[in-house]
């Protein structure tokens, strides 16, 4: 059988060889679909694995209590239900609502301004828990991140992103002042430089904390909810909860959910997210967006397939007295429509090979020059390819069976 493929495929090379330009230009309709295929799939790929990846490294055992701009009628309803919007309070009632949670931190942004430090930047300046960097898997490469006797103390003392430190050079490292407003500041801490596109070892790199400083956020001795120590202590930017495990995140989240109705007299002047859930949302939508490029591009292995069966239909129509010798001297009408069959398979499988390639040179110059994301996958490889050789056995089905339908005698007789 297989010494019979092989002389299948030797003639139809042979045949095809004969006219190369046609075959070349039967061919380019291919090479340009799996180039096609090829390009969508990777880019789709590339798309979904950055917005994966950023969905992820906001920690999927997480859930994140955020502040938000209240309008016009919403800040009037709050003042009426005595509801400050998110605070230490939320914190510590979090923190006691269910053995499902293991660890509740908050960051509060604030306005102050670095003076004297001789570098044209304005950092994000945050105060936060002292947990807040474990829960973010925030990397201290020198020195150590904020702790609880710092919160409570109230210590003037800050951790720097790596970035910032590289910019103040020898003012930037542990144990220097930083003067902000009419304070100094002591650096305690530095953070490891990280790369602004996603990092999968770290929990959160959604924000840039090169250009960050962390202060202490301080905790009072004792919270009420309506008294004046929690007024002071209102308006966190957020509050990121742990929860102990993923198959935890959804009742984590319903119960959350609850008590901030609760605690906040049914304001909305917070939002939950869960990661876990904008990535199942994400891995859906992403499908969908998959499928629908893939079907675009498949387009093109169509026009490139009817193509070749134009040129098949062509070439039986020429070879008729080719067929008619070739029925004389013994081939049966199965061995004929194998033959046609085998020149439409390898004009396709030869421009699956050259899309491939030209797939893996266009890719690499879109990622270069466009800085698209691209990720070459072996389905970004192995389906255009698949396709291909499926569309040469599809689209040259038809000619080989009218090629192996021919009277042998009228095919002799044809000029």
């Amino acid at each position: 059988m297989m010494p019979q493929v092989l002389s299948f495929i030797i003639t139809a090379y042979h045949s095809l060889l004969i006219h190369k330009l046609r075959s070349l230009l039967s061919v380019l309709g291919v090479v340009c679909g799996v180039m096609a295929v090829m390009i969508m799939i990777s880019t789709g790929e590339g798309a979904k694995k950055e917005v994966l990846g950023r969905i992820e490294q906001m920690g999927l055992t997480n859930i994140y209590v955020n502040d938000k701009l209240l309008s016009e009628e919403l800040q009037k309803r709050a003042e009426k239900k005595r509801s400050y919007g998110l605070s230490l309070y939320d914190v510590e009632y979090l923190r006691s609502l269910s053995p499902m949670i293991v660890s509740v931190g908050a960051v509060q942004k604030v306005a102050l301004t670095p003076v004297g430090t001789g570098i044209n930047i304005i950092p994000s300046i945050f105060k936060c828990t002292a947990n807040y960097g474990e829960l973010l898997g925030l990397d201290v490469r020198r020195g150590r991140f904020i702790n609880v006797q710092d919160s409570l103390n109230n210590r003037q003392v800050c951790v720097i992103g790596g970035l910032m430190s590289e910019r103040l050079g020898s003012d930037g490292r542990v144990g220097k002042l930083i003067r902000m407003d009419d304070r100094l500041y002591t650096i305690i801490g530095v953070l490891r430089k990280v790369d602004k596109k996603p990092v999968k070892t770290a929990k959160v790199t959604n924000q840039n904390f090169n250009d960050t400083i962390f202060l202490p956020l301080n905790i009072p001795h004792n919270l009420t909810k309506f008294g004046t120590s929690i007024a002071q202590h209102s308006m966190l930017s957020s509050i990121v909860v742990e929860v102990a495990n993923r198959e935890n995140v959804e009742p984590a989240a319903r119960l959350i959910n609850r008590a901030m109705e609760y605690n906040h007299q049914g304001v909305l002047d917070y939002d939950v997210i869960v990661p876990l859930e904008l990535l199942d949302q994400a891995l859906a939508a992403q499908n969908i967006f998959n499928l629908v490029l893939t079907v675009i591009a498949a387009v093109s292995l169509l026009v490139g397939g009817i193509g070749i069966m134009n040129i098949m239909l062509a070439t039986v129509t020429e070879r008729k007295r080719e067929i008619g010798i070739r029925r004389a001297v013994g081939a049966t009408r199965k061995d004929i429509a194998f033959q046609f069959l085998a020149e439409s398979s390898l004009l396709t499988m030869c421009g699956g090979t050259i899309g491939i390639a030209g797939g893996f040179i266009s890719v690499f110059v879109i990622e270069n020059l466009a800085g698209w994301p691209i990720e070459i996958t072996v389905v970004s490889v192995v389906i255009p390819f698949v396709l291909a050789c499926v569309t040469g056995v599809f689209f040259g089905y038809y000619p080989a069976v009218q090629a192996a339908k021919m009277d042998p005698i009228k095919t002799l007789r044809a000029e």
